[in-house]
């Protein structure tokens, strides 16, 4: 199965082209982690906040891009899951902002 989609950023260079996208499980993942990975990297350029509550609110601190955490275990919340750190933090657990470290 297939999907046609089309680019409705105005800001990008492809602003109005269309494409297709498929369906097939070889070429396509979860944007959130399901397994609760031990360890994680922040990859995302602007780094990753980390949080007193599971919906990400009440700000604790900042992590930069490289820093290595330690997970405790994997909570859901609504349609998404959140990273618990040994620390009792939240972040998020998006594979665009941290990846996975064996």
């Amino acid at each position: 199965m297939r999907y046609r989609v089309r680019d409705v950023n105005h800001h990008s260079r492809t602003a109005g082209l269309k494409g297709y996208v498929t369906t097939r499980p070889q070429y396509v993942t979860n944007t959130y982690y399901k397994r609760n990975p031990q360890r994680i990297r922040v990859i995302n350029p602007q780094g990753v906040n980390a949080y007193r509550r599971v919906k990400l609110t009440g700000k604790m601190r900042h992590y930069k891009r490289g820093t290595i955490l330690k997970v405790k275990r994997l909570e859901s919340y609504h349609l998404t899951t959140r990273l618990v750190l040994t620390n009792g933090q939240y972040v998020t657990a998006n594979k665009t902002l941290v990846m996975k470290r064996w």
